[in-house]
C-alpha cells in the first residue's frame, strides 16, 4: 500500500522541480534586437545591429551579446559576420565578398540576426526586410537659383525604377549637427523618383576654397531601408585664417598665458583676503591674552 504513496511523492517533486526550471527561465530579463539595413554612397552596404532590454519603463543596451547576421536565410554560405555588441549595445556586420553572387541577384531581400544565448539571456532572432535601392544627389540651377534634386530608385527584375513616397532629409553636413537646406525637415520624392529643394543657406561658412557637403539620408524607412550620399559643392563663403596668434596673453588663452593684469588683480585679492584672515586672527590672540590677564 505504501508504493503508489511512493510514486505519488516521486511525480509531486519532478512537477515541482520543473515549474521551479519554468520560473526560472521565466525570470530572465528579455532581450530585443533591432537590425537595420544601410547603403552609404551607393557602395558596401552593412547591417547595424542593437541589442536592449527594458528595465522598469525604459530601454536599456546590452552589451557583449554575439551576434550572427545572415542574408536571406540562416545558412553558413548566406552569413554576413558575426558581432560582439558595445558597451552602447551596438555594432556593424559589413557584406563579405563570399555573399556577392547572391547580392547581385537580389531585388527583395531578407536580413536574419540570432543571438547566441548566454546566462543572463535565451537566445533570440529577428528579420528584417527592404528592397534594394539606391539614392543620388545633383544641382540644378532653377530661375538662377541653386537647388538640389535627390533621386531615389529601386530595383524590379533587371531594371532600377522610380521610388516614390519616400521620405527624404536634405541636409549641410557639419561638425556637430547637420543643417537643412531649406524651411522643411524632409522632402518625399514623386512619381519619378525626385525630390527637389531650393537651397537657401547662402553664406553659410565652408572651407578655405568655399566649399560645403551636402547629404542626403533616408533614416529607418520600411521599405529600403537607411540610405545616404555626399556631394561637395563649392556653395559656401571662404573660410580666411585671420593668422591670430593664440600664444600671446589673451581672457581665452590657456591659463598660463593669462594676462598679466588679470594675474596682478587675482593676486592682490589674494594678499588682501589673507591680509585681513591674519589680522583678525591677531586680534582674536590679543583678546585671549588680555582675558587671561
Amino acid at each position: 500500500m505504501k508504493q503508489p504513496n511512493n510514486y505519488k511523492l516521486f511525480f509531486a517533486c519532478l512537477i515541482l522541480l520543473c515549474s521551479f526550471s519554468a520560473k526560472a527561465q521565466e525570470a530572465k530579463p528579455k532581450l530585443l534586437l533591432e537590425l537595420g539595413y544601410h547603403l552609404s554612397n551607393n557602395k558596401i552596404p552593412f547591417v547595424s545591429v542593437y541589442t536592449k532590454s527594458k528595465n522598469e519603463r525604459k530601454f536599456i543596451p546590452v552589451a557583449n551579446i554575439s551576434v550572427k547576421v545572415y542574408l536571406t536565410q540562416e545558412a553558413d554560405a548566406n552569413l554576413l559576420g558575426a558581432v560582439k555588441t558595445n558597451n552602447e549595445g551596438r555594432g556593424i556586420v559589413t557584406f563579405p565578398p563570399s555573399v556577392q553572387a547572391l547580392w547581385d541577384t537580389a531585388t527583395q531581400f531578407t536580413i536574419v540576426g540570432i543571438t547566441d544565448a548566454s546566462k543572463d539571456y535565451r537566445s533570440i532572432s529577428i528579420e528584417t526586410s527592404a528592397v534594394k535601392a539606391k539614392i543620388n544627389i545633383d544641382t540644378v540651377l532653377v530661375d538662377g537659383a541653386r537647388n538640389i534634386l535627390v533621386t531615389v530608385t529601386k530595383k524590379q527584375g533587371k531594371d532600377w525604377v522610380p521610388a516614390k513616397d519616400i521620405e527624404t532629409k536634405i541636409t549641410v553636413k557639419r561638425s556637430i549637427g547637420n543643417l537643412s537646406v531649406s524651411d522643411a525637415e524632409t522632402y518625399t520624392t514623386d512619381s519619378a523618383g525626385q525630390a527637389t529643394v531650393e537651397f537657401k543657406r547662402i553664406g553659410i561658412p565652408g572651407d578655405e576654397k568655399g566649399n560645403i557637403t551636402l547629404v542626403a539620408k533616408i533614416e529607418d524607412n520600411e521599405f529600403v531601408g537607411n540610405l545616404s550620399i555626399e556631394k561637395t559643392v563649392p556653395w559656401g563663403s571662404n573660410f580666411i585664417n585671420q593668422g591670430i596668434d593664440f600664444n600671446r596673453r589673451t581672457l581665452f588663452a590657456t591659463r598660463d598665458k593669462a594676462p598679466w593684469w588679470l594675474l596682478f588683480l587675482a593676486g592682490s585679492i589674494f594678499i588682501g583676503v589673507w591680509t585681513v584672515i591674519i589680522y583678525l586672527v591677531g586680534q582674536i590672540i590679543k583678546i585671549r591674552k588680555l582675558d587671561n590677564a
